[in-house]
Parts: structure tokens; sequence; C-alpha cells
């Protein structure tokens, strides 16, 4: 990652301004089309998995997703555009998604193949010719979902976003943090009982001896009010960028006139602005001061944990805090993450109404 690193930082300005989107593919082998990044490309990836055949099962990559979350139990898989994951670290998406603010996805097939050859001596064009995708199908699907991926977000007229896959996203975030301090709430008080009960005390080890945890207090009630009110304006102003985007797309957009030329219907004027806010939608979900203690990571929604090597944590400023008992941070950075979010709402209102107005 080095070398993504220092990369994107050298370029940080040029790609602040035309930056659409980071695709990465690090890994590759057979099995299902697995796809992580920013939930506003979510349904636009659905689409291109759509359009990508599976060459084991002859049937679209989305499809044989579909069908692997249905033999799971998964409630998602009939929902619609199936979810994709949140990024963490580990690969070069990292400084464009989470130093940058350029929306991203990470690509790759897999699941098929034996396990524990990674980075290790075994990890040779020997093993996966022989043992993995000794056919290379399975790379030939990578570069058609990379390539179709490429090619229809540098055509699109208006950048393919869709912001209520992020709205409902992030409400879900926001459920699982509520969550988290119930849950915290309750591992506290049960470790307070067993402190009290002398638990530790009885099982402990005379020869090796090892004290008892030290007690933490337990979680306050905590102020969820402005993230709730900024999710309840992302998803308004989700919806109606959606609303006015269908209308452009159905009714509007260019079409050609008798001698060939284009004629610009209702909206088509304001495309280039709309896009230019389009282009500043992850950029806005960016921390002005970066997570606490290590504020190269800006990001408000993804972020890898302080201490889960490249596992994600997502709205990863409340939910570390909550997690470490670190109590009086908790509401700071609810404001911080809901005043992001607001901000993207802001946006989006922008762009529904350039849609709307030639």
């Amino acid at each position: 990652m080095l070398g993504s690193t220092e990369w994107a930082e050298t370029h940080a300005d040029s790609l602040a301004a035309h930056a659409v989107a980071y695709l990465n593919s690090d890994t590759n082998g057979r099995g299902y089309l697995g796809v992580e990044g920013s939930h506003s490309l979510e349904s636009f990836i659905n689409g291109v998995e759509k359009d990508i055949v599976d060459p084991e099962s002859n049937v679209s990559s989305w499809k044989r997703n579909q069908s692997a979350l249905l033999v799971r139990g998964d409630p998602d898989a009939r929902a619609g555009d199936l979810r994709i994951g949140a990024l963490g670290s580990g690969s070069d998406f990292t400084p464009f998604l989470q130093h940058l603010g350029i929306a991203s996805m990470n690509l790759g097939y897999g699941g098929e193949d034996n396990g524990g050859i990674y980075h290790s001596v075994y990890d040779d064009f020997y093993w996966y010719t022989h043992f993995s995708d000794s056919t290379f199908v399975y790379g030939r699907a990578l570069a058609q979902a990379v390539g179709t991926t490429v090619m229809r977000l540098a055509s699109a007229d208006v950048l393919p976003f869709v912001f209520t896959n992020l709205a409902e996203t992030t409400h879900r975030y926001v459920d699982e943090l509520q969550k988290l301090r119930d849950a915290r709430a309750k591992e506290i008080d049960a470790e307070r009982e067993r402190v009290a009960d002398s638990v530790y005390a009885i099982v402990r080890d005379p020869r090796d001896p090892v004290g008892a945890p030290r007690l933490v207090s337990p979680p306050p009630r905590f102020d969820f009010g402005a993230l709730l009110d900024a999710q309840d304006s992302l998803s308004a102003a989700a919806a109606r960028f959606e609303k006015a985007y269908a209308a452009w797309r159905d009714g509007a957009g260019s079409t050609a006139t008798q001698d060939g030329s284009q004629a610009s219907e209702p909206g088509a004027a304001n495309l280039a602005e709309v896009n230019r806010r389009l282009l500043k939608s992850e950029r806005v979900l960016l921390l002005k001061d970066g997570l606490k203690n290590r504020p190269w990571y800006k990001h408000s929604l993804y972020a890898p944990g302080f201490y889960t090597g490249y596992g994600v944590k997502t709205m990863p400023g409340i939910r570390e805090a909550i997690e470490q008992g670190e109590w009086s941070d908790v509401n700071g950075e609810i404001e911080r993450v809901a005043k992001a979010l607001q901000d993207e709402a802001a946006l989006l209102k922008e762009a529904a109404a350039l849609l709307k107005t030639g």
C-alpha cells in the first residue's frame, strides 16, 4: 500500500477535482463475485453484475450471488439490490476512499478455492494454473466486470450514483450503534457483578495470578437526535434526487432531430453542474479533522478498526468510542457524523434541483 498511498497523496489536488471513482482488484479466483465499497455505487454495481455471466453456472454473477444468499437464508436475498460490504483496509483503495473521499469499490471472484496459500511461497503461477482458475475463465469474467464498470461510468450523462441505498445503509449503521450502546451497558453490568461476587479471585491460578479486569463506568444515555435527524434528511434528499433523475432519464436527455443534430430537452444544460455535485458526494462525508488519534483517516462512514487490522468499522468515530468506553467522546462524534450526512443531503437537494431546470 505504500506506493498507492504516496501516489494518491502526490496527486491529491487533481484527484479531488476530477476523480469520479476508484476501482480496485486485489485477488481473483473461482466462485462468486465479491464487491465491497461505497454504498452510493451499490445499485450501479448490481446492474453490472446482472450482465456478467458466471463461467461455471452459466447464469449471471448477480443470480449466483443471490442464490448463495438464499441457501444461507439471508433476508436481504429478495430485497432488490444485493447489499455490498463496507471497505476497511488492506489494499490500494485505502487512500482514495478514506483519505481523499473518492467513491471506491473492490471487486474479485472467489470463495471456491482452498485457502492457506495467500502470501505464502505457494502463492504462485503454478498453484493458480493447477488448482485455481486453471483455464482463466474467472480472470476473463473479472475483466468483463471491471471493464463494463469503467465504460458505464465513463459514458454516463449523469454519474450513476444512487443515494437511497446509501441512506438505507446509514440507517442500518445508526440502528447498530444504538443497539451497541445497550449491549455495552449489559456487558459492563455483568462484569461489575462478577467482580463484586469475587468470581475472578475464586478462579485465579495462584501460580499464575491474574487480576480482575479494570471496571468501566456504565454508559450514559447518548443523544442520537442529531444523527437521527440527519438520517431523515439524507433519506428525503436521496428520494428527491432519485425522483428527479428518473424524470430526467425517462423524459429528458438528448433526442435526435431530423437533420441528425441533438436537441436538448429541459435539464440537459445543467448536467455538468449536476455531475460536479455528484463528484463531491463522497468528499462531503469526510471529517475535517479526521478520526481521533489517526487524523489521516477522514471518512465518517468507513475505516479500518483501530484494533482490527484490515477489518472495517462503520461510523468508526462513534462506534469505537462506544466500544472503548470513551463515553465523553460519543456525543461529539455523533455531531460530526450528523453534520457530514446533512452536508450530503444538502448536496443532493442541489443536484435534484438542477436536474429539474433547463
